[in-house]
C-alpha cells in the first residue's frame, strides 16, 4: 500500500527513558514497511547532518557545565527545524508515513514538566519559528518509574538526559501521562511493561487502525 495525492501519515513514538522507545520505532517502520506502506524513519534530534551534530551535543553527559534550559531548547528547536524542511515535509507532501523517535511533544515534556519552562511558551517558540506540526498519531510508551530506572542502568554509559536523577524521570513520566490525558484524540499510551514483540504487535495494530481510518475519511488510497 502507498499513500497518494500529497498527504502523508506522521506518527511520533514518545515516553520516558528507559520504555524501548527507540526499538519501537525501528520495529513499527519495519513492519509498515512490511505491509507496503512506504516509509520514512526520523529520530529527533538528529537524522539530518545538522541535526547529528545538535544531538552529540545535547546528550554528551561530558559537557561541563552543561545547556542551561532555553539553550537545551534553543538546540532541539534548531534540529527539529531542520529535520522538518529537510525530512518530514518532503516525505509527508510525497504521500509518504513518517515514524519519529521522539518529537515536538519530548521538548514540551522534557524541558517544561521536566526543567520547569512553561509547556505554552514552549508552544508557541515553535509554532513561531514554523516548527509546531503535530503528528496525526503519537504512541506513548509508558513503564512503571521503577522498571525504567532498571533499564536505563543496563544501558552505560548513560548519556546527559539518561543520567539525570530519579525525580527528574518521575516528573518527566507525570508530563506525558497528562499530555495523554490532554490530548486523547492525538496521543495513545502503550503499556511497555511486556515483551518487546508484543508491544511492537500492539504498536503496529494502532497505527494499522489508524491509517485505514485515514484511508476512509481523506481518501488515503491501498
Amino acid at each position: 500500500m502507498v499513500s497518494q495525492g500529497g498527504r502523508g501519515f506522521f506518527v511520533s513514538l514518545e515516553g520516558p527513558d528507559g520504555v524501548g522507545k527507540s526499538t519501537q520505532a525501528a520495529s513499527l517502520a519495519m513492519g509498515l514497511r512490511a505491509q507496503g506502506w512506504r516509509v520514512v524513519a526520523v529520530r529527533d534530534p538528529g537524522t539530518t547532518a545538522l541535526g547529528e551534530v545538535v544531538r552529540t551535543l545535547l546528550l554528551d553527559a561530558g559537557i561541563h557545565p552543561p545547556p542551561v534550559p532555553w539553550a537545551e531548547v534553543a538546540l532541539f528547536l534548531a534540529a527539529r527545524v531542520q529535520l522538518l524542511a529537510e525530512v518530514i515535509e518532503p516525505a509527508l507532501a510525497d504521500g509518504r508515513i513518517v515514524v519519529a523517535d521522539r518529537y515536538l511533544d519530548s521538548t514540551l515534556v522534557y524541558q517544561g514538566a521536566g526543567r520547569g519552562l512553561d509547556p505554552e511558551r514552549l508552544a508557541a517558540l515553535h509554532e513561531e519559528v514554523g516548527a509546531g506540526r503535530r503528528p496525526d498519531l503519537t504512541l506513548l510508551l509508558d513503564l512503571p518509574a521503577e522498571r525504567a530506572r532498571d533499564r536505563i542502568g543496563r544501558e552505560l554509559p548513560l548519556d546527559r538526559m539518561e543520567a539525570e536523577p530519579p525525580a527528574y524521570h518521575d516528573r518527566v513520566r507525570a508530563g506525558f501521562r497528562r499530555l495523554a490525558l490532554l490530548s486523547p484524540d492525538r496521543v495513545v499510551e502503550v503499556d511497555a511493561d511486556r515483551p518487546p514483540a508484543d508491544v511492537a504487535r500492539a504498536c503496529l495494530q494502532l497505527v494499522t487502525a489508524r491509517l485505514e481510518l485515514a484511508m476512509a475519511g481523506t481518501g488515503l488510497p491501498a
